[in-house]
This record gives structure tokens, sequence and C-alpha cells, in this order.
């Protein structure tokens, strides 16, 4: 089983794309983020959207006492989640640096070794700079029952 044959297509991130459009593609892929290409057609990065929702949506203050706060967080001041701003900012500001990737002949094991060592549940599947696509553990977990249905 190669995991070219594995690989989920996506779109890749490009300088100048919308949040919105970045989301539009992981939700349509099934995926929390996606590569990106730089202007010199490159790919250096990922987009992701849990990075995104934290750098818009989340104080520091509240991810590091977030153990302490009970469920009802009623009398806190919590900032706004202004989503058409957010949706309509540029995603050049968020890329992340760090690419969990694996080489399409590599085996299935290693890619889930990269993926924990990362602590991601999601890897990129790449030769090169040539992209193949995404592998999660949902696509894979898709695809071990698609398989264990086989006669």
């Amino acid at each position: 089983m190669s995991l070219r044959d594995l690989a989920v297509p996506t779109a890749l991130a490009t300088p100048g794309m919308l949040v919105a459009d970045l989301f539009r593609e992981c939700v349509r892929v099934q995926m929390p983020g996606i590569p990106y290409r730089n202007a010199a057609g490159r790919i250096v990065g990922k987009a992701s959207i849990r990075h995104i929702l934290k750098m818009t949506c989340l104080p520091d203050y509240l991810i590091r006492h977030s153990r302490m706060l009970g469920d009802g967080i009623e009398h806190l001041r919590l900032p706004e989640i202004y989503d058409r701003e957010i949706l309509h900012l540029r995603i050049d500001d968020y890329i992340l640096p760090a690419l969990p990737r694996v080489n399409s002949a590599a085996p299935v094991t290693k890619a889930l070794a990269i993926m924990e060592q990362e602590d991601t549940t999601y890897i990129f599947v790449l030769d090169g700079d040539e992209y193949h696509g995404a592998l999660s553990i949902m696509s894979l977990a898709r695809y071990l029952l698609t398989e264990a249905d086989r006669p």
C-alpha cells in the first residue's frame, strides 16, 4: 500500500489567500491544515485552522490558565470573536514553518511514527517538492475500514 494512494488530494495554500478560503478547503477535504507554497513555488510550511483560531481568538492568559477555569466563565470579560473579520484576513501572517512530511515510498508505520513524534493527526505526502496530498488518522481509518469490508 503506497502512501501516494492513501493521500487525500488538497489544494495548496498560497500567499494572499483568505482565511475563509483556507477554511473552505480544509472543511472540503476534512483536513485541519494544508501545505503552504510561497511566491517562489516552494512548499515551506503549513496553514492550519487550529493555529489561526489560536492566534485570532484565544488570549494567551486563557490558554495558560484553561485548566483552572470552570465551565461557567460568563463573569470573565472575554474578547469577542469577530468571525467576518477573521475570515477576511490573509493567511500570510499565520503560516507555520513546521511541515510534517513523509515520502510516498515510506511505509504507513513511518507516517504514523512521524505524526506521533510531531504531535499531529495529519502529515503531508511529498516527494521532494512534488505534493501528493495529506494523510490523516481519519483517512487512514477510513481506508482500513474499507479494506476490512472487502471479501
